[in-house]
């Protein structure tokens, strides 16, 4: 459940993940933040912070370790305290990744 409707994209690379019965435990180094109303941005991640999520999509999108990706995530929370999930990752792509450089 969420308090209020709150989004965070960010962009990073995978540093661990832990499997569970229903999807993983995803530990993201982050290294840009861009979400696009920080009134809406509840988990503030930093570049160089990490963001520890869950993540219920890991069969349909498998993700290794060490994979540059872009993901939306989320605060569920409720009286008794909350959670930080991703709704989303998707791997960049290496080109898209050297343009960005140039």
């Amino acid at each position: 459940m969420q308090a209020k409707p709150n989004k965070t994209i960010l962009r990073g690379r995978v540093k661990s993940i832990e499997p569970h019965a229903l999807g993983a435990e995803i530990e993201l180094e982050v290294s840009q933040n861009s979400s696009p109303d920080p009134e809406e941005d509840f988990l503030r991640c930093e570049p160089g912070t990490t963001l520890k999520a869950y993540f219920a999509d890991v069969e349909q999108n498998p993700l290794s370790i060490g994979d540059e990706v872009q993901a939306q995530a989320s605060l569920a929370a409720d009286a008794f305290g909350g959670k930080a999930i991703f709704e989303s990752v998707s791997q960049i792509k290496k080109t898209e990744k050297t343009a960005k450089k140039k």
